[in-house]
């Protein structure tokens, strides 16, 4: 699959259509800095945050997989909601650590037997006893939030506090709306696939600001979909 870079204006070695390679994905998807939070998602035309199959795979195709994984493999930590592990399957990362955050320890149809590297979950103390649970004999991490309310604040400190210096939240939809509505989230990663789907799950949960946004970048795929790299709270 080829793409185009259509902004910036291009002026380098993207200006025509390029291949997908990972070293040229890596480059342009390269963070702003060592320190940083990204959310990254996916939606249709109308922004629904999942397809057919009533998930977000089904939006996906073969340059946002590779792009996603080129996200991840920059981040020290992806963070997931444990919805997201029930409704999806959730894979881990293949390089970096996959964070669960949970409110009730809930991890049914979890996929973590073979996670490369044990997860950590992050949910309030009463959450604790449920993911001992579900997680018996797979290696974990349990990290107890003062909160019960999930604050992302708090989640990032927590991340921060063990050794995740770049972060990418990849939802669900609540889960991103609340990173976003903390104000914690530097950069928005999002593809907008080329199609409309209906009926749909909105891609963020109410957000309660407004949050000023300008777009660094932007890629068009020979399918017409489109992926954006948003930079987050500067006029």
């Amino acid at each position: 699959m080829s793409f185009r870079v259509v902004h910036p204006e291009p002026s380098g070695p993207h200006d025509e259509r390029s291949d997908a390679s990972r070293e040229v994905l890596v480059e342009l998807y390269a963070p702003a800095s060592a320190e940083t939070v990204r959310v990254n998602m996916i939606e249709s035309i109308n922004g629904s945050a999942v397809g057919d199959d009533v998930t977000s795979e089904s939006l996906s195709n073969r340059l946002d997989r590779r792009i996603l994984g080129v996200i991840r493999d920059a981040s020290d930590a992806v963070v997931v909601g444990a919805s997201t592990v029930r409704q999806e399957g959730y894979l881990a990362p293949a390089r970096s650590r996959l964070a669960i955050i949970t409110r009730s320890g809930d991890l049914a149809g979890h996929r973590l037997d073979s996670a490369p590297q044990p997860p950590i979950v992050l949910g309030p103390e009463t959450a604790r006893e449920r993911v001992e649970s579900e997680l018996t004999g797979i290696p974990h991490e349990f990290a107890a939030l003062d909160s019960p309310a999930l604050d992302a604040t708090e989640i990032v400190r927590v991340l921060r506090a063990n050794g995740a210096r770049s972060i990418v939240c990849e939802g669900g939809p609540t889960l991103a709306g609340t990173f976003l509505s903390a104000g914690v989230v530097d950069e928005l990663c999002l593809t907008t696939a080329a199609r409309l789907h209906s009926p749909g799950v909105p891609l963020l949960g109410p957000l309660g600001t407004t949050i000023p946004a300008r777009l660094t970048q932007l890629i068009i795929d020979d399918a017409s979909t489109l992926y954006a790299r948003w930079a987050l709270g500067a006029d």
